[in-house]
């Protein structure tokens, strides 16, 4: 190229763009963070706390950044900011980053500061929307509590939802959580691992130990070198034994990583009856590789796998990196799938994510109309004024979730705002139910924040619905481990 190219060309440049080039093509994980668009003070400042990093996670899928979670219980999350969504601008200037990490760096503030993120949706009609959202930069998973809800849904049930593993503390939340249920009575546990993107394995470890006896294998890894292969098991420390009530585990295919690690070492060990839709399929060791000019590989070395030796890792090879993101949240069933025992004997599948005792239906895409209704964001913009009108409407997420409904007045007047604003909302008992639930979540959102948030979703939850029957099954799996 030197030689015979008419323009003068940057031989490191080129240099760095075919290793770019070979990384990327390993696998849909590995990357390289090249020093010419680090910014290292940056860098240093959000590893360090001082910057915060926003409540959203970007994976890169042919080259252009994708929404892949949203953390939940942050403001983002009731933003209608969804997977699959792509980002096309930050603060109206196109986006420069060429990997989810430095595009993390980039997007990192002071606390409390906002980012405006435009965003491109492929609607159901095919119609392409273009979505404005300013994000607030929110504190980081140490500072905030893993569990943001637990609470009784009957008088023997109780449920915890898990958010993330990035915390520190997650297995001790988790532990206090727990004790105070079971102070309450709580004989049987929803344990709600949705959307939980994972984070630390040693935090998935200690969580898997609360209902494991010492001694568990909760996963293994495995990689070229000697170095990656270790076997990890419970090691009991601040409580004396594992709890031994029926479990309920729900997941989906924003279930990832070390959440996937929990899910398979109870489901593995007979400990929990796993119910969802089939999660993501990510578990994977990474390890940096610093160039000389201060670049670094981020590459991957190896796999984890549950404890009967399943790979949790999806299949990659084969594929575009476009389709490995694109088919995340298809339905796999277990044709094809490598197997293995459980402790009482009962075949479980690997090769792509934990796939559920019980399987769940999959989401229905939103029509349209209530898609261009989360586009405007429209609920966020009437429901502080409405709350506002009417203070003592709603006392307590309890009360709400024991009859989440807004009157019938109050879905007239929504149905209004929004026709102000050009979004026509159609008849009908189904529209009817809908514009109750988001309304509904977006008042407890208000009023109480998260822990309110996920009290009252989980009583209008169709899917914690469904997990509270299965404790039957969930009670005789328990009786046979």
């Amino acid at each position: 190229i030197r030689v015979n190219h008419p323009d003068s060309v940057d031989t490191h440049a080129l240099f760095m763009a075919a290793v770019e080039g070979m990384v990327g093509a390993a696998d849909p994980h590995s990357y390289v963070l090249p020093a010419t668009r680090l910014v290292p003070a940056k860098e240093k400042e959000l590893r360090e706390g001082r910057l915060q990093p926003v409540p959203v996670r970007f994976s890169y899928v042919g080259g252009s950044p994708v929404v892949s979670s949203v953390a939940p219980g942050s403001e983002a999350s009731r933003m209608d900011i969804l997977p699959g969504d792509e980002l096309v601008a930050v603060d109206g200037k196109p986006v420069a980053a060429e990997s989810a990490e430095e595009l993390d760096i980039s997007l990192a503030g002071a606390r409390g500061s906002t980012v405006a993120l435009t965003l491109e949706r492929r609607r159901v009609d095919g119609s392409l929307a273009r979505l404005e959202r300013t994000v607030k930069r929110e504190k980081r998973a140490d500072d905030a509590s893993a569990v943001p809800t637990a609470f009784m849904l009957d008088g023997e049930t109780g449920y915890v939802r898990v958010t993330t593993f990035e915390s520190a503390r997650a297995g001790d939340d988790l532990h206090r959580a727990l004790g105070t249920l079971e102070g309450k009575g709580m004989q049987r546990l929803v344990l709600d691992l949705r959307d939980n993107g994972g984070g630390s394995v040693a935090e998935a470890a200690q969580v898997a130990g609360e209902f494991l006896p010492t001694g568990s294998v909760v996963y293994t890894s495995e990689g070229r070198k000697e170095d990656v292969a270790k076997t990890v098991k419970v090691e009991r420390s601040a409580w004396r034994s594992e709890r031994r009530y029926p479990i309920v585990l729900l997941v989906n295919d924003g279930t990832a990583s070390a959440s996937e690690l929990v899910a398979g070492a109870l489901q593995d060990h007979d400990r929990a009856l796993i119910v969802g839709r089939p999660t993501f399929g990510k578990s994977l060791i990474m390890r940096g590789f610093p160039l000389t000019d201060g670049s670094v590989i981020m590459l991957v070395v190896g796999h984890l796998k549950t404890p009967c030796g399943r790979v949790i890792q999806r299949q990659y090879q084969g594929m575009t990196r476009r389709d490995y993101y694109r088919l995340a949240g298809e339905e796999r069933d277990v044709a094809g799938r490598p197997s293995c025992k459980t402790d009482a004997g009962r075949t479980v599948y690997g090769g792509g994510g934990i796939y559920p005792d019980v399987v769940l239906p999959e989401h229905v895409a939103a029509p349209l109309w209530m898609a261009k209704v989360q586009e405007a964001d429209l609920p966020l913009k009437w429901i502080g004024g409405y709350v506002s009108a009417t203070p003592d409407a709603f006392t307590t997420p309890e009360a709400l979730a024991a009859k989440p409904m807004l009157p019938a007045q109050a879905i007239a007047d929504f149905r209004a705002f929004a026709a102000r604003q050009g979004v026509a909302i159609p008849e009908g008992a189904e529209v009817d139910a809908r514009l109750q639930r988001a309304l509904v979540l977006g008042v407890a959102a208000v009023k109480w924040g998260e822990a309110g948030f996920y009290r009252v979703e989980a009583a209008m939850d169709p899917e914690v619905t469904a997990a509270v029957k299965e404790f039957p099954r969930a009670g005789t799996l328990l009786g046979g481990s």
